[in-house]
């Protein structure tokens, strides 16, 4: 999906403040796109989440586009580095995920929910999550 894609998409949402945050984020993933020496994987998972909110209906916004993105100066996280060290500071028992060693591994005490973060060799992150109808 193109950013003028989701700019439509954006154009969409009922309140101006989500819609200028909504703006502000596609402009910051445009200009990240385009930056020399940026990762694309790291801004295609940035917009394939996006896409996935705007999608919904009704849209309702979690991290990281439920506050503004980050100045020019400062580099976007990997999205899945960002989704862990959100989930671990809602789940204050579970490990952050940090530059060196990202990793989280946490599944229910039944199976029927898990996520794994996970760094490879090439120092690509992983983010897996999957969860299983009860069988009840």
């Amino acid at each position: 999906m193109s950013l003028v894609e989701l700019m439509f998409l954006a154009s969409k949402i009922g309140t101006p403040g989500e819609r200028v945050r909504v703006t502000e984020w596609i402009k910051r993933l445009a200009s990240e796109s385009q930056a020399e020496g940026s990762h694309p994987r790291l801004v295609l998972e940035y917009v394939e989440y996006l896409k996935l909110m705007l999608s919904g209906s009704p849209v309702y916004f979690v991290e990281p586009f439920a506050t503004f993105p980050p100045k020019n100066g400062q580099k976007l996280l990997p999205l899945a580095e960002l989704l862990g060290n959100s989930l671990a500071n809602a789940c204050p028992y579970l490990p952050r995920s940090g530059q060196l060693a990202p990793v989280v591994l946490h599944s229910a005490g039944d199976d029927t929910s898990m996520i794994s973060v996970q760094r490879d060799a090439d120092g690509e992150i992983y983010c897996y999550m999957a969860i299983a109808p009860r069988n009840d």
